[in-house]
């Protein structure tokens, strides 16, 4: 189950885990895009065995299915439209997050503050909270629980107060569900740098803004693609390898982290971030 699959790292991980052989059901906040991911990746692999009879969208190996992880009924709903479908769930990986745009003086209304909580931190604990509840119903022995923090969790900077201390949070909300779930179930977290292809939370806007802040060239005539570009630039020369930070990178760790090669790995953080010094262990 990836919940946030709507775009970004999620929609990526979808692709990733149906092409080494997974059932998955790709969850987001609006239905209509965690369909569209679901009927992509469908289309990739066939229809398979279907789910005749339960009114899913999406068959056979990949379906898609709406819900707000806020929404404690809604994520129990969703969780047991994945049981229903496949008879079981094995893994969860949440990926959602919520980046508030900060004014120019980098402060967000409390409202915006409430809401980045409420989706970071909270959000993340309710669908583990739900998801135990099947887990221990199956005596689960081989599941594992990934939830997508950030390096900015523990690298402070002016304009972010509301995401970075509530990526703090979800490190942490990972070691305390990792001592909760243990031995059933694995809890790991990972830390991306900014990943700026293919994520919802770095609308053209936030993309000007973010070079107008570190004073890079900008025209309104250039596309978005050229803008995230030259802002992923700027962002790789910051690390030790140079690079940009790509969905690859992230979903590559992900199901690794998913998968036997890390069967005694529980309670970690692992960084994918070109090699942030600022973000060392510490």
């Amino acid at each position: 189950m990836v919940v946030g699959a709507g775009s970004g790292i999620g929609r990526a991980l979808v692709s990733e885990l149906i092409g080494e052989g997974a059932a998955v059901a790709a969850v987001d906040l609006r239905a209509d895009q965690a369909q569209a991911v679901a009927e992509e990746a469908q289309q990739k692999v066939g229809m398979g065995i279907g789910v005749a009879g339960t009114g899913i969208s999406g068959a056979g190996q990949v379906i898609g299915l709406g819900a707000d992880i806020t929404d404690r009924a809604a994520v129990r709903r969703a969780l047991e439209d994945v049981v229903l479908a496949y008879g079981g769930l094995d893994h969860v990986v949440v990926t959602a997050g919520y980046y508030p745009s900060p004014d120019e003086h980098g402060n967000v209304a409390d409202e915006e503050w409430g809401k980045t909580f409420a989706i970071n931190v909270t959000g993340p604990f309710l669908v583990a909270d739900e998801a135990w509840r099947v887990w221990q119903a199956q005596g689960e022995l081989d599941g594992s629980l990934v939830i997508t923090t950030s390096v900015n969790a523990v690298v402070p900077k002016a304009w972010s107060f509301a995401y970075d201390t509530s990526k703090a949070a979800a490190n942490h909300l990972v070691r305390e569900l990792a001592v909760a779930f243990a031995p059933l179930v694995r809890v790991n977290g990972v830390a991306p740098a900014t990943v700026l292809e293919g994520s919802s939370m770095f609308p053209r806007e936030r993309v000007i803004a973010s070079l107008a802040k570190y004073g890079l060239p900008h025209d309104a005539a250039e596309s978005t693609e050229v803008l995230r570009d030259r802002l992923a630039e700027f962002y790789a020369k910051r690390t030790l390898t140079g690079r940009p930070i790509t969905l690859a990178d992230q979903v590559k760790a992900i199901a690794a982290l998913l998968g036997g090669g890390f069967s005694k790995t529980t309670g970690q953080i692992v960084n994918i971030d070109g090699g942030l010094a600022a973000a060392f262990l510490r």
